[in-house]
């Protein structure tokens, strides 16, 4: 099994609970990757979703985890296949413009959720209900358009802890419980 941790804005891939998670899914035997995407304080959509399809081959043995703007940019990775993944975890995700300026280019098209259903295998949502940036009923909007469960953490913020010390077990659990199904 193969996970591919993506970062969000003006973070790297040493920041938040990224570490930790890969670390515990090696332990499982997973091959992981957590790329630095580039110019990450002024993403741009095109070089992200470049840069994310050199990365790896992706299939079925494949599972996506997003935080904050990686869960856009998943969703954009989404739209550019012909295959399906196995599972996708989108943690803060958000689907809308937020009024960020630097972030803008994630949103200059809407979003294809039909595509997006088709190559994700399963999707799991994750928010806070008291995240600064990201109002929860954005996050409920978007497990309806994504015909998925939304899972609301209390008063966990952004879900995020600015240091790779920030352990994140409730989404090792699910993503291991994920990969042990047979399909």
């Amino acid at each position: 099994m193969k996970a591919v941790i993506f970062h969000g804005w003006g973070s790297t891939s040493d920041d938040n609970w990224f570490s930790w998670l890969k670390s515990e899914l090696e332990k499982k035997r997973f091959e992981v990757i957590v790329p630095d995407l580039p110019n990450p304080d002024y993403p741009k959509q095109k070089k992200w979703v470049a840069t994310a399809l050199k990365l790896t081959h992706y299939d079925e043995n494949t599972i996506l985890v997003g935080h904050s703007l990686g869960t856009c940019l998943i969703m954009r990775l989404l739209e550019t296949f012909d295959k399906k993944v196995k599972a996708i975890f989108l943690v803060s995700a958000f689907d809308k413009d937020l009024g960020i300026n630097e972030i803008k280019s994630f949103f200059s098209k809407s979003y294809d959720y039909e595509k997006i259903i088709k190559n994700a295998g399963k999707i799991y949502i994750l928010n806070s209900d008291n995240d600064p940036y990201i109002p929860l009923n954005i996050a409920e909007q978007l497990s309806k358009k994504l015909k998925c469960k939304l899972t609301v953490f209390p008063n966990k913020e952004h879900l995020s802890a600015g240091t790779d010390n920030f352990k994140f077990s409730e989404l090792r659990d699910m993503i291991l419980d994920e990969t042990n199904k047979i399909n």
